[in-house]
């Protein structure tokens, strides 16, 4: 049976569920995880005084309720699935190894921050950093796949090493700032100042943009790796029209104030026609 955990109150602050997972309530009663205890604010509240807690744990947990002010929620859960009925705080899914978390819902700031495996669903939108670096940190996602419904906030994927971020609409100012590498699809539009400081990224854009002046036209073409990236995109619920896949795509190389060996790929309706 699988572990419910349905919010009866709001918390007085914001409240960490980082400690929410399943490979650590594995096994535990619904009353032994009422009993757990959570940080709220600079308070330690048990978990039942907050969630009604229902079923027992296996490898699903389920939140329900508005969770807005519940932050970390699957955060570095190594297997299992979380599955949140509504919207989230922030830090869902930051320094995930495994397992997958979905949010059917909207999602704050840092969603999958620093994450090296597993997936995040979110079906709402994402704020801030979603997939990037905390702050005093270069590194963000190294690993695993994101894949947003609506929009994303600014700075989306920075410092990504590896991985894929799909955004299934747009993202805004400064995605894939930083970026060393990985994959950053935005199915309507990336925001402006993308892929600043960008030495092997890829980002994509349906719509059209004007790239930074670190990038140059490199030429318009029809990507194989991307194509193989849109599918996946799609196997993940997104919804990929065909002319995306088999059309073509100017490619602008930079950031040259780096390495120069990112790219920023944009749609060309033009030629694809």
């Amino acid at each position: 049976m699988t572990l419910t955990l349905e919010l009866r109150t709001q918390p007085p602050a914001r409240a960490a569920a980082g400690e929410l997972i399943p490979e650590r309530l594995q096994g535990l009663a619904a009353a032994d995880v009422a009993a757990l205890t959570l940080r709220c604010g600079r308070q330690i509240v048990a978990v039942g005084d907050l969630f009604e807690v229902s079923g027992s744990a296996d490898d699903q947990v389920t939140f329900a309720g508005d969770l807005r002010l519940v932050d970390g929620i699957g955060a570095g859960m190594t297997r299992g699935r979380v599955v949140v009925e509504g919207a989230c705080g922030d830090h869902a899914g930051a320094r995930m190894r495994g397992g997958e978390l979905e949010l059917r819902g909207d999602a704050g700031a840092w969603a999958g921050c620093e994450m090296s495996g597993g997936l995040v669903r979110i079906s709402g939108h994402a704020g801030a950093r979603l997939g990037g670096a905390y702050p005093g940190v270069r590194v963000g996602m190294t690993g695993g796949e994101i894949v947003v419904s609506g929009d994303a906030g600014e700075e989306a994927g920075a410092g990504m090493r590896r991985g894929l971020v799909a955004v299934g609409g747009r993202t805004g100012a400064g995605a894939g700032l930083r970026m060393l590498a990985g994959t950053m699809i935005a199915l309507r539009a990336i925001g402006a100042e993308a892929g600043l400081g960008n030495k092997r990224g890829t980002l994509m854009s349906v719509a059209a943009l004007d790239p930074l002046p670190g990038y140059a036209f490199a030429a318009s073409y029809r990507p194989p790796a991307l194509r193989v990236q849109l599918r996946r995109v799609r196997e993940l619920g997104l919804t990929v029209p065909d002319e995306l896949s088999n059309g073509a795509w100017a490619r602008w190389s930079g950031d040259r104030t780096e390495l120069g060996r990112g790219e920023i790929l944009i749609f060309d309706e033009e030629v694809s026609g």
